[in-house]
Protein backbone atom coordinates (compact mmCIF):
# COMPACT_ATOMS: atom_id res chain seq x y z
CA UNK A 1 0.00 0.00 0.00
CA UNK A 2 1.05 3.41 -1.09
CA UNK A 3 0.93 6.98 0.91
CA UNK A 4 0.16 8.45 -2.42
CA UNK A 5 -3.25 9.83 -2.47
CA UNK A 6 -5.61 8.65 -4.74
CA UNK A 7 -8.81 9.86 -3.88
CA UNK A 8 -10.06 12.75 -1.13
CA UNK A 9 -13.51 13.75 0.10
CA UNK A 10 -14.53 17.36 1.72
CA UNK A 11 -17.44 17.93 3.93
CA UNK A 12 -19.51 16.26 0.91
CA UNK A 13 -23.54 16.38 1.61
CA UNK A 14 -25.89 15.29 -0.48
CA UNK A 15 -29.82 15.16 -0.37
CA UNK A 16 -32.99 13.14 -2.17
CA UNK A 17 -35.53 15.75 -2.28
CA UNK A 18 -34.06 17.73 0.40
CA UNK A 19 -33.68 14.91 2.81
CA UNK A 20 -30.20 14.96 3.80
CA UNK A 21 -28.62 11.78 3.23
CA UNK A 22 -25.19 11.58 3.57
CA UNK A 23 -24.10 14.49 5.68
CA UNK A 24 -20.05 16.33 5.88
CA UNK A 25 -18.11 13.11 5.27
CA UNK A 26 -14.58 14.06 4.93
CA UNK A 27 -12.52 11.23 4.00
CA UNK A 28 -8.78 10.54 2.18
CA UNK A 29 -8.80 6.91 0.33
CA UNK A 30 -4.95 6.04 -0.66
CA UNK A 31 -3.34 4.08 -3.23
CA UNK A 32 -3.45 0.10 -2.99
CA UNK A 33 -5.51 0.47 0.21
CA UNK A 34 -8.70 -2.36 0.37
CA UNK A 35 -11.53 -0.41 2.73
CA UNK A 36 -14.36 -2.02 3.62
CA UNK A 37 -17.47 0.19 4.01
CA UNK A 38 -19.97 -0.39 6.57
CA UNK A 39 -23.12 0.35 8.39
CA UNK A 40 -26.38 -0.78 8.69
CA UNK A 41 -28.99 -0.34 5.80
CA UNK A 42 -30.41 3.06 5.19
CA UNK A 43 -26.70 4.33 6.75
CA UNK A 44 -25.94 6.03 3.00
CA UNK A 45 -23.26 3.42 1.74
CA UNK A 46 -24.56 3.02 -1.78
CA UNK A 47 -25.87 6.59 -2.34
CA UNK A 48 -21.89 7.66 -0.92
CA UNK A 49 -20.87 5.50 -3.73
CA UNK A 50 -22.77 6.94 -6.58
CA UNK A 51 -21.75 10.58 -5.98
CA UNK A 52 -17.71 9.25 -5.75
CA UNK A 53 -18.08 7.68 -9.43
CA UNK A 54 -20.51 10.99 -10.42
CA UNK A 55 -23.95 8.97 -11.11
CA UNK A 56 -24.72 11.66 -8.38
CA UNK A 57 -23.45 14.85 -7.66
CA UNK A 58 -22.99 16.33 -4.26
CA UNK A 59 -25.14 19.33 -2.52
CA UNK A 60 -21.99 20.77 -0.97
CA UNK A 61 -18.60 19.61 -1.00
CA UNK A 62 -15.65 18.31 -2.95
CA UNK A 63 -14.20 15.70 -4.42
CA UNK A 64 -10.63 15.32 -5.34
CA UNK A 65 -8.89 12.49 -7.30
CA UNK A 66 -5.19 12.31 -7.94
CA UNK A 67 -5.48 16.16 -6.43
CA UNK A 68 -7.44 17.16 -9.26
CA UNK A 69 -10.68 18.64 -8.18
CA UNK A 70 -13.53 17.19 -9.60
CA UNK A 71 -16.36 19.95 -11.43
CA UNK A 72 -19.03 19.54 -13.63
CA UNK A 73 -16.23 19.38 -16.52
CA UNK A 74 -14.03 16.47 -15.15
CA UNK A 75 -17.16 14.20 -14.09
CA UNK A 76 -16.77 11.95 -17.17
CA UNK A 77 -13.23 11.79 -15.68
CA UNK A 78 -14.29 10.71 -12.44
CA UNK A 79 -16.92 8.05 -14.00
CA UNK A 80 -13.74 6.52 -16.07
CA UNK A 81 -11.42 6.01 -13.27
CA UNK A 82 -13.86 5.05 -10.31
CA UNK A 83 -15.78 1.64 -11.50
CA UNK A 84 -18.96 0.84 -9.59
CA UNK A 85 -19.64 -3.26 -9.35
CA UNK A 86 -23.68 -2.75 -8.49
CA UNK A 87 -24.59 -5.69 -6.12
CA UNK A 88 -27.43 -6.77 -8.41
CA UNK A 89 -25.64 -7.87 -11.56
CA UNK A 90 -28.67 -7.96 -13.07
CA UNK A 91 -29.15 -4.29 -13.02
CA UNK A 92 -25.94 -3.46 -14.77
CA UNK A 93 -25.61 -6.35 -17.59
CA UNK A 94 -27.86 -5.37 -20.62
CA UNK A 95 -25.89 -6.98 -23.71
CA UNK A 96 -27.04 -10.00 -25.74
CA UNK A 97 -24.31 -11.63 -24.75
CA UNK A 98 -21.06 -11.70 -22.52
CA UNK A 99 -18.72 -10.47 -24.98
CA UNK A 100 -21.07 -7.76 -26.16
CA UNK A 101 -21.51 -6.82 -22.54
CA UNK A 102 -17.85 -6.45 -21.59
CA UNK A 103 -17.25 -4.40 -24.73
CA UNK A 104 -20.11 -1.70 -24.25
CA UNK A 105 -17.51 -0.14 -21.49
CA UNK A 106 -14.69 0.41 -23.76
CA UNK A 107 -17.02 1.22 -27.01
CA UNK A 108 -18.78 4.66 -25.07
CA UNK A 109 -15.00 5.91 -24.32
CA UNK A 110 -14.59 5.87 -28.03
CA UNK A 111 -11.83 3.76 -27.78
CA UNK A 112 -10.45 2.07 -31.20
CA UNK A 113 -11.62 -1.24 -32.19
CA UNK A 114 -8.40 -2.95 -31.47
CA UNK A 115 -8.39 -1.19 -27.50
CA UNK A 116 -11.31 -2.35 -27.46
CA UNK A 117 -10.53 -5.82 -28.29
CA UNK A 118 -7.54 -6.02 -25.90
CA UNK A 119 -9.34 -4.74 -23.33
CA UNK A 120 -11.74 -7.23 -23.80
CA UNK A 121 -9.75 -9.95 -24.03
CA UNK A 122 -8.00 -9.30 -20.91
CA UNK A 123 -10.78 -8.97 -19.04
CA UNK A 124 -12.33 -12.40 -20.64
CA UNK A 125 -9.08 -14.35 -19.32
CA UNK A 126 -8.98 -12.29 -15.78
CA UNK A 127 -12.09 -13.36 -14.99
CA UNK A 128 -11.87 -16.60 -16.93
CA UNK A 129 -15.13 -16.14 -18.88
CA UNK A 130 -13.75 -17.53 -22.45
CA UNK A 131 -16.49 -20.60 -22.28
CA UNK A 132 -19.05 -18.29 -21.80
CA UNK A 133 -18.48 -15.08 -24.36
CA UNK A 134 -21.53 -16.16 -26.31
CA UNK A 135 -23.70 -17.14 -23.65
CA UNK A 136 -27.03 -14.90 -23.09
CA UNK A 137 -25.95 -13.26 -19.27
CA UNK A 138 -29.46 -13.52 -18.08
CA UNK A 139 -29.36 -17.23 -18.39
CA UNK A 140 -26.11 -17.04 -16.25
CA UNK A 141 -25.95 -18.62 -12.84
CA UNK A 142 -25.56 -15.83 -9.88
CA UNK A 143 -21.77 -16.47 -9.30
CA UNK A 144 -21.30 -16.14 -13.22
CA UNK A 145 -23.13 -13.24 -14.01
CA UNK A 146 -21.21 -11.07 -10.78
CA UNK A 147 -18.12 -12.00 -12.45
CA UNK A 148 -19.21 -10.88 -15.80
CA UNK A 149 -20.59 -7.70 -14.03
CA UNK A 150 -16.63 -7.09 -12.68
CA UNK A 151 -15.31 -7.77 -16.43
CA UNK A 152 -17.85 -4.97 -17.66
CA UNK A 153 -16.13 -2.86 -15.24
CA UNK A 154 -12.58 -3.99 -15.19
CA UNK A 155 -12.25 -3.65 -18.87
CA UNK A 156 -12.75 -0.13 -18.45
CA UNK A 157 -9.25 -0.12 -16.56
CA UNK A 158 -10.63 2.59 -13.73
CA UNK A 159 -7.73 3.10 -10.87
CA UNK A 160 -10.60 2.78 -7.70
CA UNK A 161 -12.79 -0.46 -8.08
CA UNK A 162 -16.10 0.01 -5.93
CA UNK A 163 -18.24 -3.33 -4.88
CA UNK A 164 -21.32 -2.74 -3.53
CA UNK A 165 -21.94 -6.31 -1.66
CA UNK A 166 -20.11 -8.49 -3.55
CA UNK A 167 -20.72 -11.52 -2.28
CA UNK A 168 -24.88 -10.87 -1.45
CA UNK A 169 -26.53 -13.26 -2.29
CA UNK A 170 -24.06 -15.98 -3.52
CA UNK A 171 -23.61 -19.39 -2.43
CA UNK A 172 -20.46 -20.04 0.20
CA UNK A 173 -18.27 -21.78 -3.13
CA UNK A 174 -19.25 -18.62 -5.17
CA UNK A 175 -18.55 -16.11 -2.13
CA UNK A 176 -15.41 -17.30 -1.89
CA UNK A 177 -14.69 -17.02 -5.84
CA UNK A 178 -15.75 -13.44 -5.79
CA UNK A 179 -13.55 -13.02 -2.52
CA UNK A 180 -10.25 -14.95 -4.34
CA UNK A 181 -10.88 -11.94 -7.05
CA UNK A 182 -11.15 -9.32 -4.62
CA UNK A 183 -7.36 -10.33 -3.65
CA UNK A 184 -6.06 -10.73 -7.10
CA UNK A 185 -7.31 -7.49 -7.74
CA UNK A 186 -6.06 -5.73 -5.01
CA UNK A 187 -2.45 -8.19 -5.36
CA UNK A 188 -2.44 -6.41 -9.10
CA UNK A 189 -2.03 -2.59 -7.52
CA UNK A 190 -6.00 -2.09 -7.83
CA UNK A 191 -7.67 0.22 -4.73
CA UNK A 192 -10.77 -1.11 -3.70
CA UNK A 193 -13.61 0.31 -1.40
CA UNK A 194 -16.26 -2.74 -0.42
CA UNK A 195 -19.70 -2.48 0.93
CA UNK A 196 -19.98 -5.34 3.03
CA UNK A 197 -22.67 -6.22 6.00
CA UNK A 198 -19.99 -9.65 6.84
CA UNK A 199 -17.67 -8.81 9.47
CA UNK A 200 -15.72 -11.57 8.93
CA UNK A 201 -14.98 -10.86 5.53
CA UNK A 202 -14.21 -7.03 6.75
CA UNK A 203 -11.79 -8.58 9.60
CA UNK A 204 -10.01 -10.66 7.38
CA UNK A 205 -10.02 -8.80 4.31
CA UNK A 206 -9.48 -4.92 5.06
CA UNK A 207 -6.70 -2.88 5.62
CA UNK A 208 -9.17 -0.74 6.83
CA UNK A 209 -13.12 0.17 7.89
CA UNK A 210 -15.20 3.11 7.08
CA UNK A 211 -18.17 3.28 9.40
CA UNK A 212 -21.68 4.91 7.82
CA UNK A 213 -24.12 5.56 10.35
CA UNK A 214 -27.51 8.00 9.55
CA UNK A 215 -25.50 9.53 6.57
CA UNK A 216 -22.85 10.29 8.55
CA UNK A 217 -18.93 9.09 8.96
CA UNK A 218 -18.75 7.36 12.41
CA UNK A 219 -15.50 5.66 12.41
CA UNK A 220 -12.62 5.36 10.26
CA UNK A 221 -9.73 2.90 11.15
CA UNK A 222 -7.81 0.03 10.77
CA UNK A 223 -10.51 -3.46 11.67
CA UNK A 224 -8.77 -4.12 15.25
CA UNK A 225 -9.42 -0.13 15.80
CA UNK A 226 -12.82 -0.54 15.04
CA UNK A 227 -13.84 -4.06 16.28
CA UNK A 228 -12.92 -2.51 20.01
CA UNK A 229 -14.83 0.65 19.79
CA UNK A 230 -18.20 -1.11 21.63
CA UNK A 231 -19.93 2.27 21.49
CA UNK A 232 -19.64 2.35 17.39
CA UNK A 233 -20.51 -1.30 16.84
CA UNK A 234 -23.50 -0.78 19.07
CA UNK A 235 -24.65 2.94 16.84
CA UNK A 236 -23.54 1.39 13.67
CA UNK A 237 -25.63 -2.52 14.44
CA UNK A 238 -22.41 -4.13 13.82
CA UNK A 239 -21.13 -7.24 15.66
CA UNK A 240 -17.85 -8.66 16.75
CA UNK A 241 -16.35 -10.91 14.20
CA UNK A 242 -16.58 -14.62 14.95
CA UNK A 243 -12.75 -14.77 15.51
CA UNK A 244 -12.46 -12.17 17.72
CA UNK A 245 -15.09 -13.95 20.16
CA UNK A 246 -13.78 -17.39 19.86
CA UNK A 247 -9.94 -15.79 21.02
CA UNK A 248 -11.63 -14.25 23.91
CA UNK A 249 -13.06 -17.19 25.13
CA UNK A 250 -9.61 -19.21 24.44
CA UNK A 251 -7.76 -16.68 26.09
CA UNK A 252 -10.40 -16.72 29.24
CA UNK A 253 -9.87 -20.76 29.46
CA UNK A 254 -6.15 -20.42 29.23
CA UNK A 255 -5.66 -22.29 25.70
CA UNK A 256 -4.79 -19.30 24.26
CA UNK A 257 -1.70 -16.45 25.03
CA UNK A 258 -3.75 -12.87 25.87
CA UNK A 259 -2.28 -10.34 23.62
CA UNK A 260 -3.46 -7.09 21.85
CA UNK A 261 -3.16 -8.53 18.59
CA UNK A 262 -6.39 -11.18 16.96
CA UNK A 263 -5.10 -13.59 14.47
CA UNK A 264 -6.62 -12.47 11.40
CA UNK A 265 -7.60 -15.96 9.84
CA UNK A 266 -8.72 -19.39 11.52
CA UNK A 267 -4.86 -20.40 9.95
CA UNK A 268 -3.17 -17.96 11.65
CA UNK A 269 -4.86 -18.75 15.36
CA UNK A 270 -4.51 -22.63 15.00
CA UNK A 271 -0.52 -21.80 14.60
CA UNK A 272 -0.39 -19.42 17.81
CA UNK A 273 -2.92 -21.84 19.75
CA UNK A 274 -0.10 -24.73 18.72
CA UNK A 275 2.62 -22.47 20.08
CA UNK A 276 0.84 -21.82 23.32
CA UNK A 277 0.74 -25.33 23.77
CA UNK A 278 4.13 -26.49 22.64
CA UNK A 279 5.43 -23.86 25.11
CA UNK A 280 3.72 -24.59 28.12
CA UNK A 281 4.12 -27.85 27.27
CA UNK A 282 7.88 -27.28 27.60
CA UNK A 283 7.24 -25.43 30.73
CA UNK A 284 5.73 -28.47 32.68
Amino acid sequence: MSDEQLLEVKALSFSYEEEPVLKDISLMVRRGEKIAVMGSNGAGKSTFFLNLNGVLQPDTGEIYLNGRKIGKKEVGLLRRQVGFVFQDADSQIIASNVRAEISFGPMNLGLDRKEVIRRVDSAVSYLELEALQQRAPHYLSGGEKKRVSIADILAMEPELLIFDEPMAALDPVNAQKVEAILGKLHRDGKTLLIATHDVDFAWRFADRILVLCDGRLLADGTPAEIFRQTAVMEQAHLTKPSIMVIWDALIQKGLAAEDSNYPVTPQQAAQRIAACTNERGEKE
